[in-house]
């Protein structure tokens, strides 16, 4: 024999229970799109510090002078040497990565990896900044 009652929930209580879940959902709302919008800076800089290391070792394996031209949201990685420049990547962010932005900056490789001069390219979105610096030898680091 069973108990009447004793399985599943009331009308009442199934509506307090969404309701008290409505609310934390509401109040959760923009700290979830802060953290999303963190994780896409964070990959974003990434791939920048990534194809930074790719230009600089094509540079050393072809033994020829190669750049990173970054503007907008956009950059591209050019092979320099011999003319005409030619480019060898290019990525935009504005489809993947909406909201990042890049300095206007041009890293330059020398056939032995090294940066013509040390740079720093900021990546941005509305809620933050990720820097990544290449410095004189070639060594790329992101903050």
């Amino acid at each position: 024999m069973r108990k009447k009652g004793s399985l599943g929930l009331t009308l009442m209580e199934l509506i307090v229970t969404i309701s008290v879940l409505a609310i934390l959902l509401v109040i959760a709302w923009p700290k979830i799109g802060q953290v999303s919008s963190g994780y896409r800076l964070r990959a974003a800089a990434r791939e920048v510090a990534t194809d930074l290391q790719f230009a600089r070792l094509l540079a050393v394996k072809e033994n020829k002078d190669f750049q990173v031209s970054c503007a907008g949201s956009s950059y591209q990685v050019i092979r320099v040497t011999p003319s005409p420049s030619v480019v060898v990547k290019t990525r935009d962010f504005s489809s993947d990565f909406p909201g990042i932005t890049l300095t206007s900056t041009t890293v330059a490789f020398n056939s032995r990896g090294n940066a013509a001069s040390a740079s720093t390219i900021t990546v941005s979105n509305p809620w933050g900044t990720r820097n990544i610096t290449v410095g004189s030898t070639g060594r790329v680091t992101m903050q």
